[in-house]
């Protein structure tokens, strides 16, 4: 790949049909950020910019369009995606993980730190990459407690929101999102013809038909997997177990927060999280009273300023 960074990101913008593109380093705040609104991934890298006070210029892709697709994006994602693996994801966990499933090239967020030249990829990459930038008094991931704080970055991340978004409930009752796509195998569906679009008009170009190869047979591969009655219910009682061993946790901490008396990046990632199961109605895992621990935690975690203005008060964060 040897476009400049500077001259691929300008091609994304004309792509992206944006009129400010900034191109000089002194016009621009240190980090750009391609992101959703609604993209769970993209609200925690919100937050953590948003807890930390950094500045960034948003770049808004509007994924019903098809824009986490464009092809300057991809090219840019696939500078990231290299620096974790050579392998892209083809085949779909249900989850967002990196780790469970491989980088995928057409989805978000996607960080640019201009002081380095560098593309970073992966939400939860991002978020320990931004807090590394930033002050030990606010870092929200301590070295005392990195390992236990990464287990919990690890269950939130191996959860399967890509069900949860648009697959049909167990118990039969709808979702906001049942519609996105045709629900289900639908929505991912129209995402393997986007990529055949693709494939065709770069047949030529080995970077991107590597990329929209491999978009297309993991979206193929969760068409066919992820959407029967079996693999929802599956994904609900994943869920509810993940909630289940949350609220022993709990119930038995000594401290203010789930494992310190200072609010974590454990305690973010799963604001974010609670907040993006309550949004698809299935808060009523802890609600009502039935897991009183966790009902109060969620209250508690998600009054934070910083989840407050990257996901409950950012224009269309929630279906």
């Amino acid at each position: 790949m040897n476009q400049s960074l500077s001259s691929l990101v300008r091609d994304l913008h004309i792509e992206m049909g944006l009129a400010d593109t900034g191109s000089a380093l002194g016009e621009r705040p240190r980090y750009e950020l391609f992101h959703a609104a609604n993209s769970i991934c993209s609200q925690k890298v919100r937050a953590v910019l948003a807890w930390h006070g950094l500045a960034y210029r948003e770049r808004t892709m509007r994924i019903a369009e098809g824009e986490t697709y464009l092809p300057s994006h991809v090219r840019l994602r696939m500078i990231g995606c290299h620096q974790i693996s050579d392998t892209l994801a083809s085949r779909h966990s249900g989850s967002t993980s990196t780790s469970a499933s491989g980088c995928d090239a057409a989805v978000v967020p996607t960080l640019v730190d201009w002081a380095h030249d560098d593309v970073i990829v992966d939400s939860r990459r991002i978020c320990q990459y931004l807090d590394n930038q930033a002050d030990s008094p606010m870092q929200l991931r301590p070295l005392s407690l990195t390992a236990e704080i990464d287990a919990e970055l690890a269950i939130v991340d191996n959860l399967p929101n890509y069900q949860l978004l648009v697959g049909r409930r167990p118990d039969g009752r709808a979702t906001p999102t049942m519609h996105m796509g045709g629900g289900g195998s639908g929505f991912s569906l129209a995402k393997v013809e986007r990529c055949h679009g693709y494939l065709k008009q770069f047949a030529d170009d080995p970077v991107l038909v590597e990329a929209y190869t491999a978009k297309l047979d993991k979206e193929q591969h969760a068409a066919e997997t992820l959407f029967s009655p079996e693999s929802m219910q599956q994904a609900y009682a994943k869920v509810g177990a993940a909630c289940a061993v949350l609220e022993e946790k709990l119930a038995s901490r000594t401290s203010a927060w789930l494992l310190s008396d200072k609010y974590t990046m454990a305690d973010l990632f799963w604001a974010v999280e609670l907040l993006r199961i309550d949004n698809l109605g299935a808060g009523d895992f802890w609600k009502h009273g039935k897991l009183p621990n966790l009902e109060e935690y969620f209250r508690m975690t998600t009054a934070q300023p910083a989840i407050r203005a990257a996901v409950i008060d950012w224009p269309g964060a929630q279906y």
